[in-house]
C-alpha cells in the first residue's frame, strides 16, 4: 500500500508529528486539501514536499515553466472542482468511440490524494495519470488557464441573444431623470453587455464555461 501524504512528510523531515497533528486537525476545521495547510499554515517548503513526494511515488514532478494545459482537458473539469482539490487538467487524450480508454494527465500537489482522482475519474470517465507540481504552480496555472478558456468561450460566440434584431423605429430622447438606461451606458454594443454578462456569471460561479459553450452550440444547432 502507498504511503500517505503525511507520512511521507514525516519521514522526510519536512514536519513534526506535533505540527502534521495541528495541521490534520486545521484541514478538517476549515475542509482544505492537507497540502494546503501543511505549505501555507505550517510553513513547509513546496520544492521540498515535491521532491520527496517524486522519490518515494516515482511519479513524474513538472517544470511549472514548460507546461501549459490544454483547453480541451480544462473542460472536462469544472474550475471550483479543480480549485478545491488543487488540480490542473494538462491534457486529454483517447475516448473515441472504438478507440483507446479517454485519460486524463492531471497535475497534482498531492498525488496520494486518492480521493481526488476518484472525483476526477468518476466525473470526467476518464482514467487519471498524475504528475506533481508544486501548490503555487497548481493555483497558478488553474486560474490563468480557466480564465483564458472563459475569454475564448465568450470571444468564440458568433450569436448573441438580441444580435439579429433590426430596429425598425426611432426611439423616442428620455427625458433626463426618466427611467431607464442611464446616459454614461448609452451607445454601448449589446455584444459587450453579453460580454460582460457572462464573464461575470463564470467568475462568480453561477454558471461554468462549459455550460456556456453547450448553450451557445445548442443555439448555433436551432436547439
Amino acid at each position: 500500500m502507498s504511503k500517505t501524504l503525511s507520512q511521507i512528510a514525516v519521514e522526510a523531515g519536512l514536519v513534526s508529528r506535533a505540527d502534521l497533528a495541528r495541521a490534520e486537525e486545521l484541514a478538517d476545521e476549515q475542509r482544505l486539501p492537507l497540502v494546503v495547510v501543511l505549505i501555507r499554515e505550517i510553513g513547509v517548503d513546496e520544492v521540498a514536499l515535491v521532491g520527496a513526494l517524486r522519490r518515494e511515488l516515482r511519479v513524474l514532478a513538472i517544470d511549472p515553466r514548460a507546461i501549459r494545459p490544454d483547453t480541451d482537458a480544462l473542460r472536462e473539469l469544472p474550475r471550483e472542482l479543480c480549485r478545491r482539490l488543487r488540480v490542473v487538467p494538462l491534457q486529454v487524450r483517447g475516448g473515441e468511440p472504438g478507440g483507446d480508454d479517454k485519460e486524463i494527465w492531471l497535475a497534482m500537489a498531492d498525488p496520494t490524494d486518492h480521493g481526488a482522482i476518484a472525483e476526477v475519474e468518476r466525473l470526467s470517465g476518464a482514467v487519471v495519470d498524475v504528475a506533481i507540481l508544486p501548490l503555487s504552480a497548481i493555483d497558478e496555472l488553474g486560474e490563468r488557464g480557466y480564465k483564458e478558456l472563459n475569454t475564448q468561450v465568450v470571444r468564440r460566440s458568433s450569436r448573441v441573444f438580441g444580435g439579429d434584431v433590426r430596429v425598425s423605429t426611432r426611439p423616442h430622447q428620455r427625458a433626463e431623470g426618466e427611467a431607464g438606461e442611464p446616459a454614461a451606458e448609452a451607445g454601448v454594443s449589446v455584444e459587450l453587455r453579453v460580454e460582460a454578462l457572462v464573464r461575470l456569471l463564470i467568475d462568480r460561479g453561477v454558471i461554468t464555461a462549459a455550460d456556456y459553450d453547450a448553450m451557445v452550440a445548442s443555439l448555433l444547432a436551432g436547439g
